[in-house]
């Protein structure tokens, strides 16, 4: 069979079997043919999701950027001395000036705590209000830069997305709030720019699917919502994908802001399919018309053409791809692929490597700046924090030498006693050896009470430098010794009710900013107590202050009451904020209540809150404990007025102690401004 075959092969003319071996060998031309447009098919696939990703995130960094600035614009509004006194004629100036350099922002307003805007970048003359605005209304709630949602402005009446950025008055209260609109018109020229193909689309969405902006291609009107299909897959991770449903390829991402939990953009950019591989196709008609002549010439010219001009520059370009999606961006292919549609391929693919590099080079210098600008808000941060404990140790040093001088008023008073006493013996011959050792001995137990008293203070402010466990009881009575002459010459009582039972509440911390903290409270329930009853008799039994000890086996809980004026309703939420004192003539600086919160919150780890009526105020304290085997120990007396003032026979150096029971007297170290009552 194949000799018959070989014979009628031989046996056909010449021009039969050149036609026989062009086809025969135009089959691996056609294959290669075949190949490379399967490869460029595949190849602009993958342009267009590039394309499509890389709009995606040009938008979103465009708008991020844009952000960025109107958080530090309003900010910066806010700062200024005009916004602050409302003097509108100055504000609307300065807005204006803004605007012109600014087209992205469609308008820019000033409201007071009310929601009524007072400035504005726009001219109005009509009363407008934002009141119920979700920017406005975030804004005064979180005292921080927050989203809004899509709509159209009252007075630019264009679609927008604000941005709300509350300012404060003098005093630290929200004064009313910086709407910054943003327009989104300005992502049109973008896309434009970018040299995508016809018909690519992109949309813009609020956080509940509302429309905000689109070009013309998306379809969708601009206050449209979308559904809810539609509105999940915008949700869903950022990133790119064919949808062969409709043959387009479709990118997706949204934005939100630090602290707020769901984002307030959404984006959706569509490029079509058929667009996209028209290079493609025109690159495979290009292929077959330069191959087919050559293969009519010379199957073996045109084998040698499709190797050099087509199978290399391809496997150049596809070597270059890998390379360029490993990451290595400064990959380049132009010089080992010139001339024809494939060089003009090659550009392209130098071009977008370029812009990936100058992309990545962008978000790198980006991120370094955000890095910068984090680390000097923090070392801000803790600046400020550093002045305020720097102050309210100041403060409880200057009360505490008021404490001093209560302490040291009945010990000078019996040093001058027998000082007296010895000239009043030795003008009446009196004076003996007996009598001046009982007069020395009693002038240095004054003395040594004296120097205990100032040994107490400088413990107090003695810096520390670590953690260490303490009884929460025996630092409470330390609090509570330094403090009693105070109570005693005010007509106040003090009292420690102990309901833990005598167990040991062991907790672990700085005890000298414990004892800080609680000396802020007992302090603060002090001038309650004062504020309603005045200074009077402690028999009377009318001002009182009460700390109560209690606890589990995981958490020591002490409560600091009294029944003093109470805490008005209106202010309670601002107790805790820095400089914020209710407090007349200089009493108060107002970082008392600030710096017990910020010690046995984020110091200690435990939590402080309060509850006040007409009848008084109690604050607790709720605190860590640490683990303890099971030790004896004595429970102090429960209830009982704590004795006032010194000994009357104080006892040498060394001797002093808290005793058991109700403790009397404390260093009455109150840190000014404390919460207002």
């Amino acid at each position: 069979m194949i000799d018959s075959f070989y014979r009628f092969f031989l046996s056909r003319s010449l021009r039969t079997h050149l036609v026989l071996m062009v086809l025969l060998l135009s089959l691996p031309a056609v294959a290669l043919i075949t190949y490379s447009s399967w490869q460029q098919r595949r190849a602009a696939l993958n342009e267009g999701l590039t394309e499509a990703n890389l709009l995606a995130r040009g938008i979103l960094s465009e708008q991020y950027n844009l952000t960025g600035d109107a958080q530090q614009l309003a900010m910066a509004l806010a700062q200024l001395a005009d916004v602050k006194m409302h003097r509108a004629g100055a504000v609307n100036r300065v807005l204006a000036d803004i605007m012109r350099i600014t087209p992205e922002y469609s308008n820019i307003v000033i409201t007071d705590r009310t929601g009524d805007i007072w400035a504005s970048a726009l001219p109005f003359n009509q009363s407008i209000s934002l009141r119920g605005n979700r920017a406005f209304e975030n804004a005064l709630r979180t005292r921080n830069f927050s989203s809004g949602e899509a709509g159209l402005g009252k007075i630019s009446g264009k679609p927008n997305l604000g941005f709300g950025c509350p300012y404060f008055g003098s005093g630290g209260e929200v004064a009313g709030a910086i709407i910054i609109s943003i327009d989104f018109a300005h992502l049109n020229q973008l896309l434009l720019e970018s040299g995508l193909p016809s018909g690519t689309s992109f949309l813009l969405a609020d956080h509940q699917g509302v429309v905000i902006y689109r070009n013309r291609e998306a379809g969708l009107p601009i206050g449209s919502r979308l559904s809810r299909a539609e509105l999940a897959s915008l949700q869903g991770e950022t990133g790119g994908a064919l949808r062969t449903g409709d043959d387009t390829i479709v990118a997706h991402g949204n934005l939100k802001l630090h602290g707020e939990e769901t984002p307030y953009l959404y984006l959706s950019t569509v490029l079509p399919v058929q667009q996209t591989m028209v290079n493609a196709r025109r690159a495979e008609l290009t292929s077959v018309a330069i191959l087919s002549p050559v293969l009519l010439v010379a199957v073996l010219i045109a084998t040698f053409i499709g190797k050099v001009c087509l199978v290399n520059r391809i496997r150049s370009l596809q070597e270059a791809s890998h390379r360029l999606a490993g990451g290595d961006l400064g990959t380049r292919v132009s010089d080992a692929v010139r001339g024809g549609e494939l060089g003009e391929l090659g550009q392209a693919f130098d071009e977008m490597a370029s812009r990936l590099a100058a992309r990545d080079r962008e978000l790198v210098e980006l991120n370094q700046g955000l890095s910068q600008r984090v680390e000097e808000e923090t070392e801000r941060r803790l600046q400020h924090e550093r002045l305020l404990a720097r102050h309210a140790r100041l403060a409880a040093m200057g009360e505490m030498i008021g404490a001093i001088a209560h302490q040291w008023r009945q010990p000078l008073a019996t040093l001058g006693a027998v000082i007296q006493s010895l000239r009043m013996a030795w003008e009446r011959g009196m004076l003996d050896g007996r009598f001046l050792e009982k007069a020395e001995g009693d002038a240095q137990k004054q003395l040594y009470y004296m120097s205990d008293t100032i040994e107490d203070f400088r413990n107090f402010f003695s810096p520390e430098k670590v953690e260490e466990s303490f009884d929460v009881r025996e630092k409470i009575q330390e609090v509570m010794l330094l403090v009693s002459a105070q109570f005693a010459n005010s007509g106040i009582a003090l009292r420690l009710k102990d309901r833990a039972g005598g167990r040991p509440l062991i907790i672990r911390g700085y005890h000298n900013e414990f004892k800080q903290s609680v000396l802020n409270l007992v302090s603060n329930a002090f001038d309650a107590v004062a504020a309603r009853w005045g200074r009077g008799d402690t028999s009377s039994g009318q001002g009182m202050v009460e700390i109560s000890l209690d606890g589990g086996e995981e958490s020591a809980v002490i409560e600091v009451f009294d029944n003093g004026c109470g805490i008005p309703a209106d202010i309670a939420e601002k107790i805790w904020e820095p400089y914020f004192t209710s407090k007349t003539d200089g009493k108060g600086t107002g970082i008392g209540l600030y710096m017990a919160k910020l010690i046995v919150e984020e110091s200690m780890g435990g939590d402080i809150s309060f509850r006040s009526d007409e009848n008084g105020t109690v604050f607790q304290v709720v605190l860590p404990q640490q683990p303890q085997r099971e030790t004896g120990g004595g429970a102090a007396a429960e209830g009982g007025p704590l004795p006032h003032g010194p000994s009357p026979v104080p006892r040498p150096k060394g001797e002093r102690g808290a005793g058991g029971g109700a403790v009397g007297g404390a260093v009455q170290v109150r840190p000014e401004g404390e919460e207002p009552r």
